[in-house]
């Protein structure tokens, strides 16, 4: 009868649908955006800082966000909108890397090398950074609208953008935007059973959670050290554009290459400027941030799928 129940385990395994996935990558999504909550508040106001070029304490930054918008700012200035955006990046890489993986080579991610991983991962963000571009660059016109023309409305920057820049204009620094969530979304999946697995060496093995959860936080961490320079690049480059009076630019293969060589132009600069260091600006806290939610994620989202009777 046990080999009966087995049997019958491994066949409603295989029915099980990919889309059963889903609830548990979402309600670990969703875990992990509550928890990050503050560290996503000042990370947001840290980076957007130092774009800016200042350097501040965080609790110096809290205090002038306070005094400038009460405590109703912490949701109504584009935090609440920040948290969403953060859990549905969150569910489609998780949802999407084991099903590209899978049609790439073959076979399921835990028998992938760290090569086809990092490769499945890569592909698997493109629709990721493709659907958030134009949030992107609301939110950096919102940083710019220092008279409070769109009244921190971030449709209002999108028909504007529309209307003065064509729809090309809501794909200013697309190029940025996509490096920086694929060299994340790839290196944190190629590693983070390296990490995991190297973690058994300073905790029990049949702690398994814990292991989870230094591994994500390992693997989120060395994925910073590629993103954040991305990151930076794009900021800048996305607000020197957004600064410059609107020109209506037609889609063209040239114009793709005119935004990519701008990416290293302006990255060039950075260096020139303020040399390697300039490219991490505000790094030790967007590790952190990225640690935090990679942990959070690698531990929570196995949880869910064992309580959701989800392989």
């Amino acid at each position: 009868s046990r080999h009966l129940g087995d049997r019958l385990s491994i066949k409603m395994a295989q029915k099980q649908s990919v889309f059963a996935t889903l609830p548990p990558i979402t309600c670990g999504a969703l875990t992990t955006a509550t928890a990050m909550y503050p560290v996503d508040v000042v990370r947001a106001l840290k980076m957007s800082a130092a774009s800016d070029g200042k350097s501040a304490g965080t609790m110096e930054l809290l205090k002038d966000f306070h005094a400038r918008h009460g405590m109703k700012g912490f949701v109504s200035q584009g935090v609440l909108p920040e948290m969403l955006r953060a859990t549905y990046m969150r569910v489609l890489k998780f949802f999407l890397f084991p099903i590209t993986h899978k049609a790439m080579f073959g076979t399921d991610t835990t028998k992938g090398s760290v090569i086809t991983k990092a490769t499945a991962a890569a592909v698997a963000s493109l629709p990721e950074g493709f659907t958030i571009q134009p949030i992107e660059v609301s939110k950096i016109a919102l940083q710019l609208d220092k008279e409070n023309k769109y009244k921190n409305n971030a449709s209002a920057v999108i028909k504007d953008i529309m209307k003065t820049r064509g729809w090309t204009g809501l794909f200013i620094g697309y190029f940025g935007i996509q490096y920086r969530q694929t060299s994340w979304t790839a290196a944190y999946f190629a590693t983070l059973d390296s990490f995991s697995g190297l973690s058994k060496t300073v905790v029990p093995a049949d702690w398994k959670m814990t292991q989870n959860l230094m591994g994500g936080f390992a693997a989120g961490m060395f994925g910073a050290i590629f993103n954040t320079p991305g990151d930076v690049i794009r900021s800048s480059q996305q607000k020197a554009i957004m600064a410059s009076p609107p020109v209506v630019h037609p889609f063209s293969l040239g114009h793709c290459a005119n935004g990519v060589s701008g990416f290293f132009a302006m990255g060039g600069k950075i260096m020139a400027e303020k040399g390697v260091g300039g490219l991490y600006s505000g790094f030790g806290f967007k590790a952190l941030h990225l640690g935090g939610s990679g942990a959070l994620l690698a531990m929570l989202i196995p949880m869910f799928k064992g309580m959701f009777g989800v392989n």
